[in-house]
């Protein structure tokens, strides 16, 4: 299939629709956190065209640790770059553990699957949901488009019905229905294979898009604490005491500043700490 909707005019339609602007950056972060043991989040819209996954495959192919714990809050994103993340993750030499963290939605619920063994949190949520676009065309665009997004509905039919426990009929109906899942309830269909203690992290992403997300769990009302800015804000590289000094307005002066500093500044701007 020729990808001629990555055009300018459909990446600002996009981004519209996301409610974000289109140079998002730092959508994952990989840590090594010992010999045997890395450490990728995804905690972000997924692929186009708000980041390059090819980027991240690459730094996925240069991982070489026994375990690769993959960090998953997402609302999904391009299909296409999400089935290569999904590919990639599942050809990975090391053994990779997915975690859903809050969220794994649209095409982030397909990457989720990719672990050899698939965790979530206990209030995180997963939801599953036939491809779609945003399309013009004459009748002749229209139908090659409706044979192109059931092509990619078959295929996804196939990923969730060999990594659950759920048929392939079920499942058609599950994506045509839209088809949110706590944690215990992807668990009895296989979906995830443990649950895990601890408190999850929040979605804070724009889900008026999609037509049956559970009250409660829009982003409107996952705003971050204090502390939780704090966090985010050294694992950018700042320390505790510039953390505290950049959250109490005492950083003001971001000319010459480095660059751990100026990406803190950026992340407090964009999650509303300031």
């Amino acid at each position: 299939m020729n990808l001629k909707y990555r055009s300018q005019r459909n990446a600002e339609a996009t981004a519209r629709y996301w409610n974000k602007p289109i140079d998002k950056a730092d959508w994952y972060k990989i840590e090594s956190l010992s010999e045997d043991d890395t450490e990728v989040m995804i905690y972000d819209v997924i692929g186009w065209p708000f980041n390059d996954a090819g980027e991240f495959v690459r730094a996925l192919s240069d991982i070489q640790t026994k375990t690769v714990t993959v960090r998953i809050n997402s609302p999904g994103g391009d299909v296409f770059d999400a089935m290569a993340i999904f590919n990639a993750l599942q050809a990975h030499k090391s053994k990779i553990v997915t975690r859903i963290e809050s969220l794994a939605a649209s095409a982030a619920s397909f990457i989720a699957l990719a672990g050899k063994e698939v965790q979530a949190y206990q209030n995180a949520m997963y939801m599953i949901h036939d491809p779609w676009v945003f399309a013009a065309g004459n009748q002749y665009d229209l139908r090659e488009i409706a044979d192109i997004l059931e092509k990619i509905s078959g295929n996804m039919v196939d990923i969730y019905s060999q990594n659950s426990s759920v048929g392939k009929k079920e499942i058609r109906d599950m994506l045509k229905n839209e088809t949110w899942f706590t944690a215990k309830e992807a668990k009895e269909r296989g979906f995830i294979d443990t649950i895990i203690d601890g408190k999850a992290a929040k979605a804070q992403f724009d889900l008026s898009m999609f037509a049956h997300v559970p009250d409660g769990f829009q982003s409107e009302t996952n705003k971050p604490t204090e502390r939780e800015i704090e966090k985010a804000l050294r694992d950018v590289g700042l320390s505790k005491k510039e953390a505290k000094a950049l959250l109490a307005g005492r950083l003001q002066d971001t000319d010459g500043a480095d660059e751990e500093v100026l990406a803190a500044q950026n992340l407090l701007n964009k999650i509303g700490g300031k």
